[in-house]
């Protein structure tokens, strides 16, 4: 017996509440086996971080609904927070998570690809404007602007510096 993504996206969207919602599910189909991971995200958190907590409580009903509905079902549910460096959503995540450090890939015209740590200054439409990020302090008091189009901008996670 088996179960489908469709299924089981349909129950979280029951079952998760706001502020927590869904960010990646991966569904894995093996011979007699299933394999179901579920990552979450919180939307009222700084990184968007869901608690240990809140995993549980969604693993628990999860796993109650897909009784219900199978209870032949042979499976494996992974339930997790997106975590802290996570991968962002272009362009929805630059507004939401301005102000933090981010790793992002972006494209140079005559240089080819380039990485880069910003922290988030602004996005105005299709131009988002970035400040490169340091751990070191600065005695400069003004850092370069950097701005960069959307269209550039190749992949991007959240940066977390320890």
């Amino acid at each position: 017996m088996t179960v489908s993504k469709e299924v089981i996206e349909t129950i979280l969207d029951r079952i998760l509440l706001t502020p927590v919602k869904l960010y990646a599910l991966m569904v894995s189909q093996r011979p007699n086996h299933t394999l179901i991971e579920v990552e979450l995200d919180h939307l009222e958190h700084p990184y968007g971080s869901v608690s240990l907590l809140e995993c549980e409580q969604v693993s628990r009903k999860l796993n109650e609904e897909l009784e219900k509905i199978s209870p032949d079902l042979n499976y494996t549910l992974k339930v997790s927070s997106a975590g802290a460096e996570r991968k962002l959503v272009i362009p929805e995540d630059l507004d939401r998570f301005r102000g933090i450090p981010v790793r992002l890939v972006y494209k140079l015209e005559g240089s080819g690809d380039k990485e880069g740590i910003f922290k988030i200054l602004d996005r105005k439409e299709d131009r988002i404007f970035l400040e490169p990020f340091s751990k070191r302090k600065s005695k400069s008091p003004k850092k370069k602007e950097v701005i960069l189009e959307l269209k550039d901008i190749l992949k991007g996670n959240l940066y977390v510096s320890i």
